[in-house]
């Protein structure tokens, strides 16, 4: 039996245990139109087969197991305080985050951040329900020249580029590159309320 891969943080996230997808194939297309070439995401998958690997692993395990899938999820954010969906690929399907759901409200003790361009998929989620619950915080993520349709006033995730243009607006916080601090001391991403934003230089 397969077991899906969690990891358990890396030098940006620190002590975050996270469960990821592969890159692009389960992002949006439309977005992907504009930010794949730049994915850092992607990249990384290329160069490290290990990671490539467990990205596809656990989209198997979705896709033919998806009950396995979420227990061990679920009893992964059981065991932490803080946990991130995502550090690749994106929410697969409704289905998918109506189970992204359920374990935040099984799990009220953990804080829960996701970054998603899956846009049109979650305002679908907030017209029927209203709002996500308080301990999922979901980040509606931009690029340059692809539209955000947040008519729900989401926080917001923006890009300063190499060139120094950015979509965000003034006012917005700047990424202090410490995640665990920032998460436990419930700062920046960790604490956007509706209508802000943060700013990440480009990779």
């Amino acid at each position: 039996m397969e077991h899906i891969s969690i990891s358990k943080g890396n030098d940006k996230m620190g002590a975050i245990s996270s469960v990821s997808l592969p890159p692009i194939v389960t992002c949006s297309a439309e977005a992907c139109k504009f930010c794949a070439k730049k994915c850092y995401a992607a990249k990384i998958a290329r160069l490290r087969k290990t990671v490539r690997d467990a990205y596809a692993r656990n989209l198997r395990i979705l896709l033919e197991d998806p009950e396995t899938y979420w227990r061990e999820v679920n009893a992964a954010v059981a065991l932490v305080t803080f946990f991130r969906f995502h550090v690749s690929g994106d929410i697969y399907n409704e289905e998918y985050l109506e189970n992204m759901v359920k374990v935040a409200e099984n799990n009220k003790h953990c804080q829960i951040l996701c970054f998603t361009k899956k846009f049109s998929l979650c305002n679908n989620y907030l017209k029927e329900h209203g709002s996500f619950p308080s301990n999922l915080h979901i980040i509606y993520s931009g690029w340059r020249e692809m539209t955000m349709d947040n008519p729900f006033n989401q926080p917001e995730a923006h890009v300063l580029y190499k060139d120094g243009f950015t979509t965000a607006k003034d006012g917005a916080f700047y990424c202090s590159h410490s995640c665990f601090e920032c998460a436990v001391k419930a700062r920046n991403c960790w604490a956007l309320q509706q209508g802000q934003q943060i700013i990440f230089k480009e990779h």
